[in-house]
């Protein structure tokens, strides 16, 4: 058995998990700088304490409850099996090693990604489970304001419908620039503000016209009318907002991806916005990522 091969099964039988407060190693998932120890539930970690701060929702009992009543939650906000192939393919091009989808859900796109060791963090250890029978990648219960891993460890960090719900913004995006590598990407998927009259167009043309899909349609009403989903801490962004999120945090956003600017991109909705960034001070240079991704997946 080559070098290379013994190193990758001793990194994948090691827990290369880090305490969330302090950032130091885990053994057996006790910190010895801070004593924090955390439970694990059927074999998913958790690194979200039982008692939340009581001026705060408790994400990860709204986050369960919302699991517990819903399957495939997301499917009717864009998540089609064309847009995972487009995003997949997307992440693809900008790295394959160790990866990270935060708030990965019930693991539908982290389950088509690509990469050497695959992980996801999600609120919900309902959604984990799930996340977990669809795809080989290590799951555990964590919030994206105290990523359970080491400095630079992530050459990929993703997240769609996510930055929008991070309940500190800023200190979210700056512990996604602490784990990516120095040559590290991040892709962010947000969804802009809409207008009323905007949110009925968007839904008639998702199930009216110019195709009527009546069996989707009676899905979406069956779920805004029973067990509606409220996700908590929304926040508003426009693409110059998250852009300049991204880079008081040390990303560089280095090309945006909407229906204008890419119309064969299989989005929901002008709406909805992909801003690929990467870490400053990395030695790779920024790229024409449209040649580049045109190119890659023709």
């Amino acid at each position: 058995m080559g070098a290379g091969a013994i190193q990758t099964m001793t990194e994948s039988t090691e827990s290369v998990y880090a305490c969330p407060q302090c950032k130091q190693p885990l053994e057996s998932y006790v910190c010895r700088q801070c004593s924090a120890s955390y439970p694990v539930h059927d074999g998913i970690p958790c690194f979200i304490p039982n008692s939340p701060m009581p001026d705060r929702p408790d994400v990860r009992q709204v986050y369960d409850d919302i699991y517990r009543d819903h399957q495939d939650v997301w499917v009717d906000q864009g998540r089609s099996e064309e847009f995972i192939s487009y995003f997949c393919g997307l992440a693809r091009s900008r790295a394959q090693g160790r990866v990270l989808e935060i708030g990965c859900g019930e693991g539908t796109l982290l389950a088509t990604m690509t990469g050497t060791r695959k992980f996801g963090i999600d609120p919900s250890i309902n959604a984990l489970r799930r996340a977990r029978s669809r795809s080989d990648a290590e799951c555990a219960v964590a919030r994206c304001e105290q990523l359970p891993f080491p400095s630079a460890f992530f050459d990929l960090v993703v997240t769609v419908g996510v930055m929008e719900h991070f309940e500190d913004p800023e200190a979210a995006t700056r512990e996604i620039c602490r784990v990516l590598s120095q040559s590290g990407h991040y892709i962010a998927l947000i969804q802009t503000d809409l207008s009323m009259s905007q949110r009925i167009l968007l839904k008639l043309r998702q199930y009216i016209w110019p195709r009527f899909r009546p069996i989707e349609l009676t899905r979406w009403a069956r779920k805004k009318l029973h067990n509606p989903i409220i996700q908590p801490f929304r926040k508003s962004y426009t693409i110059a907002g998250a852009r300049e999120c991204m880079e008081r945090s040390g990303l560089q956003v280095t090309e945006v991806i909407t229906r204008a600017t890419h119309p064969a991109a299989p989005l929901a909705g002008s709406h909805v916005v992909i801003l690929l960034a990467q870490r400053t001070g990395g030695n790779r240079p920024a790229l024409n990522h449209s040649s580049t991704l045109n190119d890659k997946l023709a």
